[in-house]
């Protein structure tokens, strides 16, 4: 099975993960989602770039698609859907694609794009003209007209969402829609270090559950916007709820899969409401699970009662599923790894 029908089959069922053989032919199974990967050197030089165009408009969205050399073209793309989010790393020689009115009207459903290339400028024509350097974002609305000029060979961070998954975060995308995403200040800076760090290869072996990836993705988009529509400080009710959300995401940080519409849940309130509040208050949903599990983790060290455990028990009975992602980031927010701060207070 080709490439194409590969995304064929991604596109026509969601549910199915595709793990090619070395045979060539594909196996579905219904289990964690697994990247797919495509490149044209599977077909001949001359017929690349067609193949390319055709791969970009069936997978993404209905757009027309162009080369000053096409004849040396060459691309290479790795997709993993995560349902409602899908992933991509996108390289290959420079090109530019345009969708108009008619590519619109014969999409089949709304989807909304973010993306972020690593390593060369580009332009971009939605609601207006940017030149967007490395590091910054922007977001595309499948609705609306664009145009994308890439003039050299590019490496591009893609994050697809359908418009469902959208609306639970952004109830008004259009804030963010068709402007550069700033790499250097506010929430922006976060959402577009983050969003640079992903690829389907890290998805796939996170150690992290895939809602909670997905999670802390729409609270940096919500608090991006946030921040840019109507920047403000936090309220009494604010401050109340996020002082409620930390004491229940200490209660339950031990859970690896806990997910901010758990917490909501227990809090009574929307998942938007809780990432708002913690927003208001210069946090995110993520950092505050860490922050929990740090804690969490700084206590079992410190104290004699757990002396026996090693410190990747203490890790996994914190919340950390990855012993190594434990001391990474005991690391990073300490400043000493788990067996030195326990040597430090046991001698």
């Amino acid at each position: 099975m080709n490439a194409l029908a590969l995304f064929g089959v991604w596109l026509s069922s969601r549910r199915i993960v595709i793990h090619p053989t070395r045979t060539g032919k594909a196996v579905a199974q219904a289990h964690a989602p697994s990247a797919i990967r495509w490149t044209t050197d599977e077909v001949p030089p001359t017929a690349r770039f067609d193949y390319y165009a055709e791969v970009l408009s069936t997978t993404q969205t209905p757009m027309s698609v162009f080369s000053e050399s096409p004849r040396s073209f060459a691309a290479a793309m790795t997709l993993v859907d995560l349902g409602g989010v899908s992933v991509m790393r996108q390289t290959g020689s420079g090109n530019s694609a345009r969708r108009v009115r008619r590519d619109i009207e014969r999409s089949g459903e709304r989807s909304f794009h973010l993306l972020v290339s690593l390593d060369t400028d580009w332009t971009a024509r939605h609601r207006g003209t940017l030149r967007v350097r490395p590091g910054e974002a922007v977001l595309f609305d499948s609705d609306l007209p664009y145009d994308i000029d890439i003039t050299k060979a590019y490496e591009f961070v893609h994050i697809r969402f359908t418009d469902a998954w959208m609306q639970q975060w952004l109830p008004s995308p259009g804030v963010l829609v068709g402007r550069a995403i700033s790499a250097k200040q506010g929430w922006g800076r976060a959402l577009t270090a983050f969003a640079q760090q992903l690829s389907p290869e890290t998805v796939v072996d996170s150690p992290l559950p895939t809602p909670l990836l997905t999670d802390h993705l729409g609270s940096l988009l919500a608090l991006s916007a946030h921040e840019i529509a109507a920047p403000r400080s936090p309220t009494p009710a604010d401050r109340a709820l996020c002082e409620r959300a930390r004491e229940a995401i200490a209660q339950r940080c031990q859970d690896p899969s806990l997910t901010a519409g758990d917490v909501a849940v227990q809090l009574q309130v929307s998942v938007r409401t809780l990432h708002r509040s913690l927003g208001a208050a210069g946090e995110t949903f993520g950092g505050a699970v860490m922050a929990a599990r740090i804690a969490a983790a700084v206590r079992m060290l410190e104290s004699p009662l757990f002396r026996r455990l090693t410190t990747g028990e203490i890790g996994r009975r914190a919340g950390f599923s990855d012993p190594s992602h434990f001391v990474r980031v005991f690391r990073a927010r300490v400043g000493q790894t788990p067996l030195q701060l326990r040597q430090s207070r046991h001698g």
